[in-house]
């Protein structure tokens, strides 16, 4: 399809609203002055996946319903392939051509910029930064499918379809020197500022996240395990994968695990990421979640953001840790543990349904 084609393709789909006011033929046209090739992409998106209705309805709501919204479709561009410097400049044009660039920017205690495959969001707490990263919602199997399938355990089957609303979750697990800054203490075993936190009980990380909110504003809390498994496979870009962002004969690259670990945790951000920009989901520390843990995997009745039962006597982590085999660092795997208890293989990782500051 080339440009005229999809310009008459979106006058048919829009009609005499879009001809009315120009606002989506002038962005277009501007962005195409840029490059032809995003101005194809950009409008493919605008026809296929009528994101052109969608911008031209948001053109009536406040800003500071707007501006996530933008930022999700600016998350979308990115996957599809347009560079960083395209996205801002799709943002800049979208914004001048519906004349909202004269607006008061929304104030929000972060920035953000496009990844490759995800929108990050950064925090800063104490003079220390960590970055949070849109997960789309989506579609996916938890549990036991067929990549796991020959290693799963009785607790992992049967393999479920459900449905995840949009989450946040943090790029990397909690370091120390970020839960130092915060509690004025380090539990860990194996010490390092840039290592990720560990001997830290279900209970501890609920303690840091309450006083996180009190310097931050912002409502951290653990993901669900199916939030956890759900972004460890990638989101909704998931590729049938063993490990985070590995198969098998690459894990080294991606994970710190037992034969390669050395016998001690390693500094976060080390390996490779998966997909969305995560680290160290495979090996490295374990992660808490915060479902309690329930041996049997009948999810089924929860088709939308599964949890695990109200109660219980231990809570899920997942992820394998550097004293793992390769096989317990699958992306299925699940461990439990007494919410009281420490180890010096589990730490954890921030999530939130929502980073924004709203008015």
């Amino acid at each position: 399809m080339n440009l005229p084609d999809i310009f008459r393709s979106l006058l048919e789909r829009y009609g005499k609203e879009l001809i009315a006011d120009d606002k989506l033929v002038n962005f277009l046209a501007d962005y195409n002055a840029f490059k032809a090739r995003g101005t194809r992409m950009v409008a493919k998106l605008f026809t296929e996946r009528d994101l052109g209705r969608e911008v031209l309805e948001l053109d009536s709501r406040p800003a500071d319903e707007r501006a996530p919204r933008m930022k999700s479709i600016a998350v979308l561009l990115a996957q599809e392939g347009l560079k960083e410097q395209n996205v801002s400049y799709f943002l800049e044009s979208v914004s001048y051509a519906m004349g909202w660039h004269d607006e008061e920017p929304q104030e929000v205690t972060g920035t953000y910029k496009p990844h490759i495959h995800s929108l990050r969001y950064t925090v800063e707490v104490k003079g220390l930064h960590f970055d949070m990263l849109m997960v789309e919602g989506g579609e996916f199997s938890i549990g036991a499918t067929p990549e796991q399938l020959r290693y799963a355990a009785f607790d992992e089957k049967p393999a479920v379809n459900v449905f995840m609303s949009a989450f946040y979750l943090a790029e990397t697990l909690v370091t120390q020197e970020l839960y130092e800054a915060v509690m004025n203490e380090n539990p860990s075993h194996h010490k390092g500022a840039r290592l990720p936190v560990e001997r830290v009980s279900f209970e501890d990380c609920e303690d840091f996240i309450a006083d996180l909110y009190e310097q931050t504003g912002i409502k951290f809390r653990l993901p669900t395990e199916a939030e956890w498994e759900y972004a460890a496979r990638g989101g909704p870009y998931a590729a049938n994968m063993k490990y985070a962002g590995a198969y098998d004969d690459d894990l080294a690259d991606h994970a710190w695990f037992k034969d390669n670990s050395e016998g001690r945790s390693h500094e976060v951000a080390t390996k490779r990421p998966n997909s969305l920009g995560l680290y160290d989901m495979s090996g490295n520390v374990g992660e808490w979640c915060s479902d309690w843990y329930f041996n049997s995997y009948s999810l089924s009745a929860m088709k939308v953001d599964p949890r695990g039962p109200e109660f219980g006597s231990a809570r899920v982590f997942r992820g394998g840790s550097w004293n793992d085999s390769r096989i317990n660092c699958r992306l299925s795997k699940r461990f439990s543990m007494n919410p009281a208890y420490r180890n010096k293989l589990v730490g954890f990782r921030l999530a939130a349904s929502q980073i924004y500051s709203w008015p």
